[in-house]
């Protein structure tokens, strides 16, 4: 897979929560989520004690929070030369202020699809007193 068609399923990504309706957003992410997909960042850990696995856990997690998430700006975003690895920098606004996120996608080249996604941020903000 060439590295900017990498780059565009990962931009097919962010577009997806931009979508109005929730049944928009699933579809949307039901065409660049790899069947296995993995998802892995500090709130999923949080909240659900593991990273989420497979388009029944990920695709509903993931339209709940597209009302924070589509309004996400992409400050850089690089593939590899192989276009099996992604990284972007983003801006995601949220409630208690801005939180910058490195995001590492993993694409299966066979099927173009989004099987891994790692986020990596400081949650602090995020997480409620104590946690």
């Amino acid at each position: 897979m060439s590295a900017s068609r990498a780059l565009s399923i990962v931009e097919s990504y962010y577009k997806a929560f931009r979508n109005k309706e929730p049944s928009a957003v699933s579809t949307a992410l039901g065409d660049v989520f790899h069947a296995e997909i993995v998802i892995e960042s500090p709130m999923v850990d949080h909240k659900y004690g593991a990273p989420l696995r497979g388009h029944e856990a990920a695709l509903p997690a993931a339209v709940s929070m597209a009302p924070y998430l589509k309004n996400v700006t992409v400050e850089s975003c690089y593939a590899s030369p192989d276009g099996t690895g992604v990284a972007a920098l983003i801006n995601f606004p949220t409630p208690v202020g801005n939180i910058v996120q490195s995001e590492h996608f993993e694409v299966e080249p066979a099927t173009g699809k989004i099987k891994r996604l790692r986020s990596y941020y400081d949650p602090r903000k995020l997480l409620p007193p104590g946690a």
